[in-house]
């Protein structure tokens, strides 16, 4: 093994505090605090949260003839006060008026605490959240809030929807002028001009934070996209702008016909945050995750929400409904990082299968491959059925050694055939885990913040490392007299706690170390910093 570079840097005192205009309306606390692992990640608002150009996505105004055309799209909150943008919709665009409405949004606009695989099916919306259609910043006047009455559906798994029931009907939101939006069975296609409707908060100051219009063009189809412990299919590529927090869950059509939503607005790559992570959506392929270029807007599919919407509302088990039930196997842990070798030796899957709730498969099939080239829906590669006790098994194969996310396919079924109605369902929505394994380190070298305060006897440096997400999640640190504190010598180091070093000017100079780590646990060289004594 090669010696530690040691990279010696002096650095350079500011009295004030630093602002991050690039991450504050989002991510703030995350540089402040300190970031985690896939799957232990704080909650976030919502994916969106890219400060915006105001100018790439206009303020609508209701008179206008866009603004007329959009009037079914508004503003969701949730609980918290979580803003995303919503859409009134009907499965033919003339309900009848007694019916409860519809309202179409992300999953993680109605929870963005879901896992990988999780499914919720028809409960009660919790107190509080609201929904207001015709969100536009010149008819404040004439606006009317809706509270929201259950949570019809939503997921994160394979698509990123909610469908939401109002405690208002089809008839009521018609006294506003306000007609229901159809959705598309399919998706569109690259090229395809489209029109994004969407009320945009982080980055917009107060008064201006209603619906905008981003005009822009569907760029790719993209089979599988990654994001924190979510694995999306069939997403759009868009060249979006204009989009941050709050656009979430935004109306996307057609060009030609925005009656009807071809998708929705999902997730963003972050300007300032780099590799795959929180904000930061990465592509899968067979080659490994492809990181796009900032400001790349995706959008949800809602096709097959289409396919379970009748013409009195939703119905999860109508015949060719596509949406997941949330009858598979429960997969555990369902996602993590990690180098090809570890202290025990090669990296393995180490997940347990359990029955899930609503079905009780006896038996249990597994298949894996990477993210974006591996189909699990189809019954090729799965290997023979083992029988699944009620008290589960493990699954321990050694995973491949080459950095990408490879994903772990598992369906349950009644017998050892693989064949008939029960396995076709559970192929259909198969549970997934994904390992990202990643042998590369860093591509960022460490940096630290230093903040000087009191004069005389009483200066002092606050110094602490600063995170670079995604590619700097970690430290370990260690710090003292110039003289007498080697950076290269390993010893010493401890994980830093996200409390700054206080150290004495009058002390000084000191030298202070980091060395960066990612999630996965690959390291930077040991980084040397100077504070000086004055």
């Amino acid at each position: 093994m090669k010696s530690p570079v040691q990279v010696r840097t002096r650095i350079r005192i500011r009295t004030r505090i630093r602002v991050r205009t690039a991450l504050a309306a989002g991510t703030a606390w995350l540089l402040a605090t300190g970031l985690t692992a896939a799957g232990a990640a704080p909650a976030q608002a919502a994916p969106l949260q890219a400060a915006p150009a105001a100018d790439a996505a206009p303020l609508l105004d209701a008179g206008s003839a866009d603004g007329r055309r959009f009037r079914a799209t508004g503003r969701l909150v949730g609980g918290g006060g979580t803003t995303c943008s919503a859409t009134v919709v009907h499965a033919g665009g003339r309900p009848d008026p007694a019916a409860k409405a519809l309202v179409l949004s992300n999953g993680h606009c109605a929870d963005d605490t879901m896992g990988t695989n999780d499914v919720v099916t028809d409960k009660a919306a919790p107190e509080g959240w609201t929904f207001t259609p015709a969100f536009f910043h010149d008819n404040v006047a004439e606006q009317k809030t809706f509270t929201m009455e259950r949570v019809l559906y939503a997921t994160m798994k394979d698509i990123d929807v909610s469908l939401l029931r109002l405690n208002a009907t089809y008839g009521d939101l018609a006294k506003l002028d306000v007609t229901p939006k159809t959705l598309a069975d399919r998706r569109p296609a690259p090229g395809t001009a489209l029109r994004a409707v969407h009320a945009p908060s982080d980055g917009i100051e107060d008064g201006r934070r209603h619906l905008r219009q981003s005009r822009c063009t569907a760029t790719a189809a993209v089979p599988a996209l990654h994001e924190h412990t979510w694995l999306w299919k069939d997403a759009t590529r868009t060249d979006c702008l204009g989009i941050s927090g709050g656009s979430s869950g935004g109306a996307v059509t057609t060009a030609g016909d925005t009656g009807r939503l071809v998708g929705m607005l999902n997730t963003i790559a972050t300007p300032g945050y780099l590799g795959c992570g929180l904000g930061r959506p990465c592509e899968g392929s067979a080659e490994g995750l492809v990181v796009p270029k900032d400001d790349t807007a995706y959008v949800t599919p809602v096709d097959a929400v289409a396919s379970c919407l009748t013409g009195s509302g939703f119905d999860l088990r109508r015949t060719g409904c596509r949406l997941d039930r949330g009858t598979q196997v429960t997969v555990t842990p369902d996602g993590r990082q990690t180098r090809s070798t570890t202290p025990d030796g090669p990296a393995r899957w180490d997940v347990r299968i359990t029955p899930g709730q609503g079905t009780r498969p006896t038996w249990v099939a597994v298949k894996s491959g990477p993210f974006g080239a591996v189909d699990c829906t189809r019954p090729e590669g799965y290997g023979t059925p083992r029988r699944l006790p009620a008290a589960g098994l493990e699954h321990t194969a050694v995973l491949p050694a080459q950095d990408n996310l490879h994903v772990l396919c598992v369906a349950g079924g009644p017998d050892a055939t693989l064949q008939g109605a029960a396995w076709a369902a559970s192929l259909a929505h198969p549970a997934y885990a994904y390992v990202r394994v990643d042998n590369t380190p860093p591509t960022v070298a460490p940096r630290i913040d230093a903040q000087h305060f009191g004069e005389g006897d009483d200066a002092t440096y606050w110094v602490r490392p600063v995170y670079a997400p995604w590619e700097l999640t970690g430290y370990q640190v260690k710090y003292g007299p110039r003289a007498g504190t080697d950076c290269a010598d390993p010893a010493g180091y401890r994980p830093y706690l996200n409390i700054p070093a206080s150290l004495k000017a009058s002390q000084g100079p000191w030298t202070y170390c980091a060395i960066g780590s990612d999630n996965a646990g690959n390291t930077t060289a040991p980084a040397a910093f100077t504070v000086p004594s004055g």
